[in-house]
């Protein structure tokens, strides 16, 4: 399994005056995150347009801040795309200080939050079309399936979503995307299986009247994240169970 990156998606109500809030509390990133990029882009833009943008400085992951929302994304590399633990560890080492900064302007009551992971299966390496497929419906495809992407959407403790997309993958030699037979047969390095696994209580939020979230049912989705990584992919990109 290869970690490629990972997402924490917060949703709030509308802040207005973002980015004044912004600088009046950026001391709280100080520590983990370089100076921030302020985008001159006008208050009455769509909310979901980023104004603020904040890299960490190790320039792993970058802070999107909306007016509605935040998003925190990291890319792994080295040993950290071997080891779920140590990205776990790395995302909860900074999104503390996220947090901090939020409830400056979120009052600690958020909308619903989420976490998005993309993952690669490398124990399949050719033929990951083929092998899903028999994989998850106990046959083999017709020859001239190309391509296949599933999607399962589960609801855990009645809190939580869980949707998990599986996919074959093709894996090519790099190239020129402009050039003609950038992706011939003899450039496939490998043919495997991508996930996607996002986890969030949004199935909550269209529940109850009234819900919000907060950092406590981040860490639960945490939590619920490494479950499922560390116990139920395997078996169902393997065997098709969750």
């Amino acid at each position: 399994m290869i970690v490629q990156n990972s997402a924490v998606n917060i949703m709030f109500t509308r802040c207005e005056n973002i980015k004044k809030q912004y600088i009046l509390n950026e001391e709280v990133l100080k520590e983990k995150f370089n100076e921030a990029n302020i985008l001159p882009i006008p208050d009455d833009a769509p909310t979901e347009i980023p104004r603020i943008l904040v890299k960490t400085k190790g320039e792993h992951s970058q802070l999107s801040i909306a007016p509605e929302a935040t998003n925190f994304q990291t890319v792994y590399t080295d040993e950290y795309t071997d080891d779920w633990k140590l990205c776990e560890e790395y995302i909860k080492s900074r999104i503390d200080d996220v947090f901090r900064l939020i409830d400056t302007f979120a009052a600690e009551k958020y909308k619903y939050i989420g976490i998005v992971t993309n993952l690669i299966w490398d124990d399949i390496k050719e033929d990951g079309n083929k092998k899903l497929f028999n994989n998850l419906f106990g046959k083999m495809p017709v020859d001239n399936l190309d391509d296949l992407v599933v999607i399962y959407t589960y609801i855990e403790d009645e809190r939580y979503y869980v949707n998990i997309t599986l996919q074959s993958v093709r894996v090519y030699d790099d190239s020129n995307d402009n050039e003609a037979g950038n992706y011939a047969d003899d450039r496939l390095k490998g043919h495997t299986v991508g996930v996607t696994l996002d986890v969030n209580d949004r199935y909550l939020f269209n529940k109850q009247k009234g819900y919000t979230s907060n950092k406590h049912s981040f860490e639960k989705l945490l939590d619920l994240t490494t479950k499922i990584i560390d116990n139920k992919l395997k078996n169902l990109v393997e065997k098709g169970a969750y």
